[in-house]
């Protein structure tokens, strides 16, 4: 199946999906520079980089969960006569494989203050050249495979469903990280998804005590 013209996906109905990978690159990068001098810092610095640790693999495991019941699936019925775009997805669901535990084994390793200085810089390598290829090969070849086979309306339910399963606390964890470092236009799309009685908590709430924690060191 091939959308038509007047609901297939626009950039700004992938507005969500991009700014998250934006955010992964954002924060694996900022891991990268973690692995040059963790085991030095401070207790203090060691706190912040927790915070910022433990909200980037929170997102991470809840885009991979999102993508995992709800896209895949739908893009698999749609594609059951097209082996090779077909072993696109296995590749997906693949990767995310390889990534969940290599976040499991990291988090192990901050948790180590005693062996988590020769452990950790490895285990960000593993993750950042895991994640960075992950990320590429996605937007590479399933973008647009979502685009061909997901219309507006189904992007859209798919984007409601995923949301009605996410708590209040991580509803009001997940909208700031996804608008943090975007354009007041991609901030203004997102926060469409939501009620308008959460776009104001949002604004005058959530998103105020994001900014003021510290993250990353």
């Amino acid at each position: 199946m091939t959308t038509t013209g007047s609901t297939a996906l626009t950039d700004d109905d992938m507005v969500v999906m991009t700014l998250l990978h934006a955010a992964f690159r954002r924060d694996v990068g900022r891991l990268a520079n973690v692995a040059q001098t963790y085991g030095t810092e401070t207790d203090e610095v060691h706190d912040a980089l927790l915070v910022g640790w433990h909200g980037f693999s929170r997102e991470l495991h809840h885009h991979h969960r999102i993508e995992d019941t709800h896209i895949w699936p739908l893009m698999r019925r749609r594609l059951a006569d097209r082996p090779d775009d077909l072993a696109v997805l296995d590749d997906m669901e693949a990767e995310h494989s390889l990534i969940d535990p290599t976040l499991a084994a990291l988090e192990e390793a901050f948790d180590d203050r005693e062996h988590g200085p020769e452990q950790v810089p490895h285990r960000i390598d593993d993750l950042v050249g895991l994640l960075r290829s992950h990320l590429a090969h996605e937007e590479r070849d399933a973008f647009p495979l979502i685009r061909e086979v997901i219309t507006t309306q189904e992007w859209h339910a798919l984007s409601t469903a995923a949301v009605k399963e996410l708590s209040y606390s991580e509803i009001a964890q997940v909208g700031p990280y996804v608008v943090d470092g975007a354009t007041p236009e991609q901030a203004r799309l997102v926060l469409s998804e939501l009620p308008m009685p959460l776009r104001l908590v949002h604004r005058f709430w959530w998103n105020p005590r994001y900014q003021r924690v510290r993250r990353w060191g």
